[in-house]
């Protein structure tokens, strides 16, 4: 089963080059890092929020640039050994749209339930 959630909004911190996007109205159970991009879990194991550390350089923008995201998808698929995270994020740069992706892949070791989560924001 598929379970689609939408974050509410994103910030990004220029200064620490660190892009959170988050949902409201969750109660936060715990954090996992994936090779730099963090999920936070709510109380009922769903994602309530991702943080992608060095996120110009990941995307290889500027950080101005990742001010104008416009389209922000994230695949969250949990087995039971592993966490495989896939972000697709456009973004407006001289008024066209760019588009990049990541992965990265972390250990299940707080066992969540097995299952694939999505996690969008239209800007």
């Amino acid at each position: 089963m598929i379970k689609k959630l939408k974050a509410s909004n994103y910030d990004y911190d220029l200064q620490n080059d660190s892009l959170f996007f988050y949902s409201d109205g969750h109660k936060y159970k715990e954090s996992i890092d994936a090779d730099g991009i963090i999920l936070d879990f709510s109380e009922d194991d769903n994602i309530m929020g991702i943080e992608i550390l060095g996120a110009s350089k990941r995307f290889n923008v500027s950080k101005p640039d990742l001010l104008n995201i416009e389209d922000f998808n994230a695949k969250i698929d949990i087995s039971k050994e592993n966490i495989e995270v896939t972000i697709n994020m456009a973004i407006y740069k001289r008024n066209k749209l760019i588009a990049g992706s990541l992965d990265a892949i972390t250990i299940n070791n707080p066992h969540f339930p097995a299952g694939t989560q999505n996690l969008a924001l239209a800007c």
